[in-house]
């Protein structure tokens, strides 16, 4: 019995081993590590929950995967040139995980992209390969341009991409200002659509790219200043988590087209970047769900091989080296966020005697005479004759015809009705489509220690599916029915669908809390949740660990990133804590003089004030 379907969506990384807790294992080599062991460990060392755990061996193994693909793809097709993979810095830009995919892919010249100055200026100092690419995406200025073509004066290789129009004037215009030859590359606007939550990014109104009379222009313009030789890649980009594996192979047939056009007019053109899109099959269901993906990393690697392939062949011109942008297939399974059950509000179960009504108003005697009789056969009856009260009890509480410990009654009363409704359905053949829908409002509320606004954006924004599970307990039966909420003071920081063996769940089974530490895991978080996290409430980053397995199965901690204190998150919205330090002394002064506060009370708030500055923004367990 798997209730979380780890086995689906956790392979080959996440497993449950004998004691009931979920283990790591990062690649074939490794044995498997404890997560909730290392959790133990951490925080016995003082670092806290919410805590977000990067397992850098999986970085490497997610790499080794993807070239292991692309590598036999280009064997089996006999493809006359290599493959390169380039990390979109806006899936995740955290320096330690920038620096580590780097060293994992420094040999085979991994390449970096970015997408906007900052990115670029984030990573123009990272020492790479003479080879390896810095790809320049997004909308770009002067200041943009001149830093990217002066990066070839530091040794790094930077293809500027035209995606509008304007932007090869400018490239060509500051590049005969420095005296600097560019690279330039062409991204191209398709007309075919991804699939899933990202098909519009594109097709033909998409933000991005060169519509094919413009590609027709640009090449005209090259021609026109005899710089056709600096044009060097082709680009196109149909979307992230690309669900459908035909909405892929319709993209690379359109483009490996344009591409053999365009080689036979500028050989200069030597590089065939597909871009990102590559899934992540979150639900574990291997469909075309936004959560999902039909197809696998071997069957991607193909359909991107064999579709350049056959153009070039047509063509008669020579393999381009490949080029992807996988960010999320290559991070995306690497975090896990590590969140402790704080408290849990139950929900109403059946009782065997019901207590007295405080009165006899007619409402409170139906509603207990009606828990009286129900029974199996006729729960659809009495469910059908509740509702009915319950629409009554406000009307008669609006009009004083029922006062405050008659309406409580009343409405406790309901929703043990509907507890019970609820249980002694299950005893039938059939179940009523009205009481089926019933159950679905009977579940326990576990409040949980970290904010969906900050570290799970996606989930918020777009219901983003994340696996979420106990990382203990899981040899013991999973009794409650739960939904999740975090500490922020909003109704939509909540998590109430889950993964499911064909749809999501609306409910997460869960174990009673007892009196000790209930931790959950959410998996797969690696993709975007960090750097698209907000504020809300003045929640900051979770406390962040990297890790890695020895030969032995024992967890080296290789880097602790300390999550931001409130003093740091004020900052963030120009509170300036000193100043604020000084206005609270001047209000207990006051406090003081006016006898609101003692001397020992000034002490005591002066402390637990800068104490709190300093501490965690989430709470302290």
């Amino acid at each position: 019995m798997d209730p979380y379907w780890i086995k689906a969506w956790g392979q080959p990384y996440f497993a449950v081993n004998v004691q009931g807790n979920i283990v790591v294992k990062p690649n074939n080599e490794l044995p498997e590590g404890d997560l909730y062991e290392l959790v133990q460990s951490l925080v016995e060392r003082g670092i806290e929950a919410p805590i977000l755990i990067r397992f850098d061996d999986i970085i490497q193994d997610r790499y080794q995967h993807i070239q292991k693909a692309f590598k036999a793809a280009i064997k089996d097709f006999n493809y006359q040139n290599s493959y390169r993979f380039a990390y979109p810095i806006k899936v995740n830009p955290q320096f330690h995980l920038i620096d580590l995919i780097e060293k994992i892919g420094h040999k085979e010249h991994i390449g970096l992209e970015v997408g906007s100055k900052p990115e670029l200026i984030a990573v123009l100092t990272i020492k790479t390969t003479e080879d390896a690419l810095l790809l320049c995406n997004g909308y770009k200025d002067i200041h943009y341009i001149e830093l990217a073509l002066l990066a070839r004066k530091l040794g790094r290789r930077s293809i500027i991409i035209i995606e509008q129009f304007y932007e090869l004037q400018l490239v060509l215009e500051i590049a005969e200002k420095l005296n600097i030859k560019a690279e330039i590359g062409f991204r191209m606007k398709l007309s075919t659509k991804g699939s899933g939550r990202w098909a519009t990014s594109g097709g033909d109104h998409a933000k991005f790219g060169l519509g094919t009379d413009e590609i027709v222009t640009c090449l005209e313009i090259l021609k026109k200043h005899d710089k056709c030789s600096w044009l060097k890649l082709l680009h196109f980009h149909i979307g992230s988590q690309i669900t459908s594996i035909e909405s892929i192979k319709k993209a690379l047939d359109e483009a490996a087209r344009m591409y053999a056009e365009l080689a036979f007019t500028c050989p200069s053109l030597c590089f065939f970047d597909a871009g990102g899109g590559l899934g992540i099959d979150y639900d574990g269901s291997k469909t075309t769900s936004d959560s999902s993906m039909n197809y696998s990393v071997a069957e991607y690697a193909r359909d991107v091989v064999s579709a350049i392939s056959e153009a070039c062949q047509k063509q008669n011109i020579a393999h381009p080296i490949l080029i992807t942008e996988s960010g999320r297939a290559l991070v995306a399974h690497h975090s896990v966020l590590i969140t402790e059950v704080l408290d849990v509000s139950p929900m109403l179960e059946p009782v065997e005697v019901l207590e007295s009504p405080p009165s006899k108003h007619d409402i409170l005697v139906q509603l207990h005479a009606l828990y009286q009789i129900l029974t199996p056969e006729n729960c659809q009856e009495v469910l059908h004759d509740a509702l009915e009260l319950k629409e009554k009890i406000l009307d008669t509480f609006i009009h004083f015809q029922l006062n405050v410990y008659e309406r409580a009654y009343a409405e406790k009363i309901y929703r043990y009705l509907i507890a019970k409704i609820c249980k002694l359905a299950k005893e039938l053949s059939y179940i009523p489509e009205d009481i089926e829908q019933l159950d679905r409002t009977l579940f326990d509320t576990y409040f949980c220690n970290f904010s969906v606004f900050q570290s799970l954006p996606d989930s918020w924004a777009i219901q983003q599916i994340f696996p979420i599970a106990p990382i203990h307990r899981l040899n013991e039966p999973a009794t409650r029915r739960a939904i999740l909420v975090d500490l922020s003071c909003d109704s939509d920081g909540k998590i109430d669908s889950f993964v499911g063996r064909k749809n999501n769940r609306h409910l997460l089974p869960l174990h009673p809390l007892n009196n000790s530490p209930y931790y959950l895991g959410i998996f797969l978080v690696g993709a975007y949740q960090e750097i698209m996290g907000g504020l809300h409430n003045l929640f900051g980053d979770t406390n962040a660990v990297h890790v890695r397995l020895d030969a032995d199965g024992k967890w080296k901690i290789q880097q602790v990133v300390e999550g931001d204190s409130i003093e740091e998150v004020l900052g963030y919205v120009q509170f300036n804590p000193k100043q604020l330090i000084m206005d609270l002394r001047k209000l207990i002064e006051e406090s003081l003089r006016a006898g609101r506060l003692t001397n020992e009370e000034s002490a005591k708030l002066q402390r637990r004030f800068k104490e709190s500055l300093e501490s965690y923004t989430y709470l302290i367990v």
